[in-house]
Formats: structure tokens, sequence, C-alpha cells
């Protein structure tokens, strides 16, 4: 089993060097691992949504919306659960464990694939089950970033979850290759659109990450260590939710990870809606691997030139590449530009993984800051102070995690309504333009200026 650490100062500059960073390195190489395997079970189903039609099952354009926000609504509110009972289990153990859980929706998923006289509400079920996987991040992030100093935190979150996500953009290459392939046997599919027909065997988008579930689970539960039991509550979560920067650290990660997470999903669909004879398959996976390979960049420039800035810059940059969008899609007489529509989604995603590595290490460098700050005017001890304040700070991360990820819910929720409501999707992304430069504001008055005094 995992083994336990009885003490743990990442901040003592000997302990570190000796025994400390090893230690933190193994750790933070199985949360990647995990956490990368979460990510391509988590968006495994928005590649399996859009084939159904073409194997057979009736599904109209909002179902098919509404089937692939559902995993990113889960997995915010498996996050309520994940942000605490790490501390409790133990953060090695708890790594196992959840990787375990995995099974269950891969399994699910290769069942229900397999009989287009499957019911909706089944679908509906089996899409709740992926969202399983949208819970590690509460529990991963935060257990990694007690292992690290606070001058390491920023590129080892970056890190952490930037290799983590790259499962989303993994999931959405390897899945399309995998289900062209008898390669677990069963009997396949018959995929037709238009001309084209072929055999394909949906149920591999599951059985294909069993074995890496049973291995990594392993890997978890033979070599990862649990700190001294940290007890985060409940009570500690509504404790960090008082206090108004929690709430725009909330609001910044969620413009940057919401988008990741919403983009990721709804683009397939988005794609073929406005570019119906093109098969958008090949290029699904070049966003979301361009956004996790961009959190680690974000993490550094937090570290490097303020958390702050990067976080507005990135808001910047997603609200100009929104409107690009805008101007590539097809309207009455303009069959739009498939080549600006997906060059911006880049740019987007880029913006996003920035975003998402600047916002999400602001939470413990603010109220570690804001301890600090407290103990000096009122003469307290600062070592407590600053226990405090990496406490709040890991509640403040949690509470994020879990508001940022309803993004993932409302972007595909938001361009289905506005296609039932208004014919176009115009709505939803003039609504996500004045959302980043909210954003950007926020950024700015409250972790950018000169004069305020939780710049960092």
């Amino acid at each position: 089993m995992t083994v336990s650490i009885k003490r743990w100062e990442p901040e003592n500059p000997i302990f570190w060097l000796r025994r400390g960073r090893r230690i933190a390195n193994r750790n933070l190489w199985l949360s990647i691992l995990s956490l990368h395997l979460n990510f391509n079970i988590w968006m495994m189903w928005s590649m399996v949504v859009v084939n159904l039609p073409a194997v057979g099952f009736a599904l109209s354009n909002q179902q098919q919306f509404l089937l692939v926000s559902i995993p990113p609504l889960v997995g915010a509110l498996m996050r309520l659960l994940y942000s605490w009972i790490w501390s409790w289990v133990g953060g090695g153990l708890w790594l196992g464990i959840s990787t375990l859980l995995l099974l269950l929706p891969a399994l699910g998923v290769a069942a229900v694939v397999q009989d287009i006289s499957t019911p909706f509400p089944m679908l509906l079920l089996v899409s709740g089950l992926c969202g399983i996987g949208g819970g590690a991040s509460a529990s991963h992030l935060s257990n990694t970033s007690f292992f690290f100093p606070k001058a390491a935190k920023g590129l080892a979150m970056g890190l952490n979850a930037g290799l983590g996500n790259l499962g989303v953009s993994v999931a959405q290459l390897a899945i399309p290759v995998a289900i062209l392939l008898p390669l677990f046997g069963g009997m396949p599919q018959i995929w037709g659109v238009g001309g084209a027909v072929h055999p394909v065997w949906l149920q591999n988008a599951g059985y294909l990450w069993l074995p890496f579930i049973v291995v990594i689970a392993l890997a978890c539960l033979l070599y990862a260590h649990d700190l001294p039991k940290l007890r985060i509550t409940p009570h500690d979560q509504l404790d960090a939710m008082r206090d108004p920067h929690t709430w725009y650290i909330c609001l910044l990660y969620m413009g940057s990870y919401g988008t990741f997470l919403g983009f990721a999903a709804a683009f397939p669909l988005l794609a073929r809606n406005m570019f119906p004879l093109i098969d958008v398959t090949p290029y699904a996976f070049i966003g979301p691997m361009i956004c996790a390979l961009s959190r680690p960049l974000g993490g550094w420039m937090g570290d490097h030139i303020g958390g702050g800035i990067a976080t507005m810059l990135s808001n910047g940059v997603m609200a100009l590449a929104t409107v690009g969008v805008y101007l590539s899609m097809p309207s009455a007489g303009n069959g739009g530009s498939f080549w600006l529509f997906l060059a911006m989604f880049q740019l987007i995603f880029f913006a996003a993984g920035v975003g998402n590595g600047s916002s999400f290490q602001l939470a413990p460098k603010v109220f570690l800051l804001q301890a600090g700050q407290r103990a000096k005017a009122a003469g307290l001890d600062v070592a407590e102070a600053y226990a405090r304040g990496g406490r709040r700070g890991a509640s403040a991360m949690n509470v994020s995690s879990v508001m940022a990820a309803f993004g993932g819910f409302v972007i595909p929720k938001s361009f289905g309504s506005a296609l039932a409501a208004f014919g176009s999707f115009l709505p939803a992304f003039g609504m996500f333009f004045v959302f980043y430069l909210v954003s950007m504001l926020v950024a700015w008055w409250h972790y950018s200026r000169s004069d305020s005094r939780m710049r960092c």
C-alpha cells in the first residue's frame, strides 16, 4: 500500500534537497499519469456521441449537445466530494482508488454503444458515469500542491494539470483510430454518412483504457505517498467561500478551464454543424493538445511575471479570438471559412491553457500573501499564519476547481440552446466574449495593478 509520511517541510532547503524533492517528483508523476487517464475517460464520450447517429442511433442535435454536456456537469459535482475526501483517505491512496473507479465508465460505454435500441435515459446514465473522470483534478492538484515549496508550486501544478489535461487530446486522437480496428473482438457497427460506409467498433472507445486503468492504479497504490492527514472538511470549503478572493479566482479559472472543457467537448459537434461537408475528426485533438501543453507555460508565467498579468493577457486573447470565430462563421450567402474557424479555436485553446496555469496557481499564493499581511499587522506567529493560509488556499483551489468545471457544461449546453432558440450559435459566442472581457477586468483590478495589495 501507499507510504505514509509523518514529517513534511518543503520550505526547509535542507529537507527539500536531501529527501523532499525526490518524493515530491515521484508523486507528481504518479498524479500526472492518473489525472491523464481520468481526462481520457472524461472526454471520450464526446468522440463517441459524434459517431452515434452514423451507426443508427436516432438523436437530435439538441440531444447530442446534451449528451456531451453531462460529463462536465457530473464531473463538477464529483469535485464537491473529491475536493475533501482525499485529505481524509490519504492523497496517495486516493490516487489509486479514484483511478480504479474509472472501470465503471469504461465498461459502461463499451456496453451501450453496441445496441442502437439503447434508450436515451441509459445513454444519459453512461454519460454521467463518464463524469467520474472529472472529479480527479480537485483532489490530485490540491494534494500535489502540498508536496512542493511555494516557489515551485506554479510549475508543478502546471505540469500536473497540463499533462493531465493532455488526456483530452489523446482520447480525441486515439479513439477515432481505435474504433476502426477489431482490437478487442465483438460485433462491429456499420457506420454510414452519405456514400461512405464501413464497419466500426465503437466499444473500443471504452475497452481501450482498461489495461491502463489497472496498471496505473496499482502503481499509485504501491508507490505513492500519503502526507500527514490534513482533514479538509466541507466547513473549510465554506470558510474559503466567505472570502471574496475565492470567488474572483473562481471566475478567472472558470474563464480558462471552463473554456478548455466546454470547447473540447463541443468542438466536434459544433464544427460538424457549421461545416457539414468537412470531416473535423482529424482536427479535434489539436486544440485540447495545445491547451494542455500551454498550461505549464501559464504556471511558469505566474511564477515569473505574475499570475494576475498572465491571466489578464490570456482573457484578452480569448476575447479577440472569439471575434475571429464570429468572422469565420457561415451566414446567408456566405459559406464561412473553416480554416479561419479552426485557427481561431486553436488560439482560444492556447490562451485558455496559459490562463489555466496562471489563474489556478493564484489561489495558494493569494492566501499565503494574505496570511502574511494579516500576521504582520496583528503581530501573530508567521508560521502558524502561513499554515492557515495554505489550508485556506487549498480549500479555495478546490472551490475554484468545482465551479470552473461547470463551464464545461455551460458551453455545449449554450450552443444547443442557442441553436434551438435562434437557429444560430452567435448568441452563445457573444456571451463568451462578454465573459472574457469581465474576467480580464477582474484580473487587472485585483491581481495586476501596481497598487493592488494582492498583486502576485
